[in-house]
């Protein structure tokens, strides 16, 4: 089943493959939705915070400042939808730290915690703090384009671009825009580039 937006926020697929469509809520740039899982009349609900696994947990809890963020996209091309999860320490001040805990591309179909059985690697030039993630498909080829907002440093982001490569996703070394202060991109980190669900 295809993937489409249902509003600004919130996208419909069947990220589970049991034929029942979900929902995927609050999926904006900054990355901290969830997932609500249907089946019947059975209801659950997942956050991308709660996607991390048991020592990715445990290596977070030691750190402060820690966040998790997330973007569902068919990386792939194969038709189910992928998760690209981060975890990482925001800025200590304008200075950006080196903790990224995790930087995962999770290959669907997705199991009801978000897990998966055929992952691979988010490959990043720098471990700092990631502000946001989005998913484009700007050649419509089939295969998302992961976007990601990275700090910098001195309140600055930069904007990495990352595509399917050999059983990964490779972030791009090019910084495709630089964002400080008053140009923060929120039109642009709050885009769902899926086409709209039909009316039912």
């Amino acid at each position: 089943m295809a993937v489409c937006a249902v509003d600004g926020t919130t996208l419909r697929a069947d990220v589970d493959a049991d034929g029942h469509l979900d929902e995927i809520l609050h999926q904006k740039g900054e990355g901290a939705g969830s997932v609500v899982f249907r089946g019947g009349d059975h209801r659950t609900t997942v956050s991308v915070a709660d996607a991390r696994g048991f020592w990715q947990k445990l290596r977070g809890a030691l750190k402060e400042d820690m966040a998790t963020r997330g973007a569902f996209g068919d990386f792939d091309g194969d038709g189910y939808l992928d998760l690209a999860l981060f975890n990482s320490q925001h800025d200590a001040g304008d200075s950006p730290r080196d903790t990224m805990l995790v930087h995962e591309v999770r290959y669907g179909p997705l199991a009801r915690d978000l897990t998966s059985h055929r992952t691979g690697s988010i490959r990043m030039g720098s471990p700092a703090f990631v502000f946001g993630v989005w998913v484009t498909d700007t050649d419509h080829d089939g295969h998302a384009e992961l976007q990601v907002l990275q700090s910098s440093g001195d309140g600055v982001a930069v904007r990495h671009v990352g595509r399917q490569r050999g059983g990964g996703i490779s972030m791009s070394d090019e910084e495709t825009d630089t964002y400080a202060g008053a140009d923060w991109p929120d039109a642009e980190l709050g885009r769902i580039d899926f086409p709209a669900c039909a009316a039912r």
